[in-house]
């Protein structure tokens, strides 16, 4: 997932347009709006799984409507909050690394292109509701792309209650994963959400994968090595300051 813009639309003002690809089936959705914000990443995505399925994954780079807060230690946003809400598990890429999220970038372009340079928009009602119909198209040129290949549809799909809704500034922490793709810096360390992990000098200049599992209270370090073989290189300790409670899949059941 990624977002957009500023685009100005002439007479009107600025317009962020947040797109989300499933990277094996290749459908996209978006929407627009006028700023970017946690709020309407928020919104977007608690519509958007009212009507496909919930993943298990979800990578998104480290913007603030992402990754919230760039000062205090162990300050989870409330989009990290609610996909763990949810069941998913959060990666981000490395800081400043657009061509790991290479899939969504590729689209953006697309959406440049073939729609924003292609069409003419007044309004943000008038933007969204073109943007409906080329992601229609973009899904059928999609599905027609895929038309011999066997995807297996992961059982059961997870959806949430058209009438689900949630106090997005009140979620709990619960249990799960939160993944990050990082660089070693020249001392060896690493930031995890405002907070420098040592992990070692000789791995300077490396990128590392580290996941914080937060009923645990660990943040484990993994390198890929020449050999291919991933290893576990450190593990912290990570003491969140809140209660974790267990997941009860609450978008299906009588919640936490």
């Amino acid at each position: 997932m990624d977002y957009v813009g500023p685009r100005h639309i002439k007479g009107y003002g600025p317009i962020n347009s947040i797109h989300l690809k499933d990277v094996v089936g290749r459908q996209v959705a978006g929407q627009q709006y006028n700023e970017k914000s946690m709020d309407n990443v928020m919104d977007f995505l608690m519509d958007y799984w009212k009507q496909c399925p919930i993943p298990k994954y979800l990578q998104v780079d480290n913007g603030m409507c992402f990754a919230g807060d760039y000062k205090h230690p162990k300050s989870f946003s409330r989009f990290v909050r609610l996909a763990l809400y949810v069941g998913i598990e959060v990666v981000f890429i490395a800081p400043s690394r657009p061509w790991m999220n290479g899939t969504i970038e590729e689209f953006n372009k697309g959406f440049d292109k073939r729609f924003w340079q292609k069409e003419r928009f007044t309004d943000l009602n008038d933007i969204r509701k073109k943007s409906v119909i080329f992601f229609e198209k973009e899904n059928k040129f999609n599905a027609w792309k895929l038309r011999n290949e066997k995807l297996k549809v992961v059982d059961p799909k997870r959806m949430l209650p058209e009438d689900f809704t949630i106090a997005v500034d009140r979620l709990p922490m619960v249990t799960g994963k939160i993944h990050f793709i990082l660089r070693v810096d020249s001392r060896g360390k690493i930031s995890v959400l405002n907070e420098y992990f040592d992990v070692g000098k000789e791995y300077t200049g490396e990128y590392v994968w580290a996941t914080i599992e937060t009923m645990k209270q660990t943040l484990m370090v993994y390198y890929k090595g020449e050999n291919l073989v991933v290893r576990v290189i450190k593990k912290f300790g990570y003491e969140i300051e809140e209660t974790v409670h267990n997941r009860k899949d609450p978008i299906f059941g009588s919640g936490l």
